[in-house]
């Protein structure tokens, strides 16, 4: 048989191929004694679905010890940006400050972390803050927990009061854990915080006063107070003014509002 021969053969032989593949119709070649390989059973049970749970468990426990890191991949709320950097401070006192330093307002300028162990927006707020603590407890502010509420950023131009109202009750799910997780025994919860859980007139209400924040059945002890960014917006009016009696009336404004936080803050001595 001669190469053209062969080749045509070939041809033929490929065309059959085709033919019998489409149709599945290709037999398999077995001895007259072995079983036809279409009358095995072969039981299986699937394991994709519990390799992904699995899988997603195993991330979120990952994600829950580096909190203090980096955020949860949080999927509970629509129109996420992006999560907190670093949205969980560990402490050793048994109280958490719940804050936040992502944008709430069109005026407000988009904020991100960019410094290890950062809690606060700028150096002005943090020391305000120390100055604060350390007054009243005699000790570093580093030693309380702070958990950014929301965790998460979302549009400050776009979203509207409801969809921050949705957002906290969801983020109330991580605030929970943390409580457990670490024992914690009392809650302050910090300006924009408050309004967007409560409300600007109800955070108002609420200022300086002790109540009982409910956790989805969990009750914990809570007092609503300032941000120490407005001690920085007082002191930085005063620095701008030319005026003595502007100048006595904004020192008179940052002290009753020190005084209020020193208030507020010793509610949580019998805690500590």
């Amino acid at each position: 048989m001669d190469q053209k021969s062969i080749l045509e053969r070939f041809t033929d032989i490929l065309k059959e191929t085709k033919f019998l593949i489409q149709n599945k119709a290709v037999s398999v070649y077995r001895f007259q004694e072995e079983q036809d390989p279409n009358d095995f059973v072969f039981p299986w049970k699937s394991k994709i679905p519990e390799s992904i749970e699995i899988q997603k468990k195993l991330q979120k426990e990952n994600q829950r010890k580096n909190r203090d890191l980096v955020n949860f991949s949080c999927t509970l709320c629509q129109g996420k940006l992006s999560g907190v950097r670093q949205f969980l401070h560990k402490g050793r006192k048994p109280v958490l400050v719940l804050h936040y330093s992502g944008a709430t307002g069109p005026k407000e300028k988009p904020f991100t972390k960019t410094k290890p162990n950062q809690i606060f927006k700028d150096k002005l707020t943090e020391g305000s803050w120390s100055e604060l603590i350390q007054k009243v407890f005699g000790f570093s502010f580093e030693e309380f927990y702070y958990q950014e509420y929301p965790a998460c950023n979302f549009s400050n131009t776009d979203s509207k009061e409801i969809d921050w109202q949705t957002r906290v009750e969801n983020c109330k799910l991580h605030v929970k854990e943390t409580v457990e997780e670490f024992g914690i025994q009392f809650i302050v919860i910090l300006g924009s915080s408050a309004k967007l859980l409560f409300g600007a007139e109800k955070a108002k209400e609420f200022l300086g006063k002790q109540i009982n924040w409910d956790l989805s059945g969990l009750s914990i002890p809570i007092v609503t107070t300032r941000s120490p960014e407005a001690l920085v917006f007082l002191g930085e009016k005063a620095k701008k003014t030319d005026s003595e009696s502007n100048l006595f009336q904004y020192g008179k404004e940052k002290q009753e509002l020190e005084d209020s936080f020193i208030s507020h803050l010793s509610l949580l001595k019998p805690y500590l």
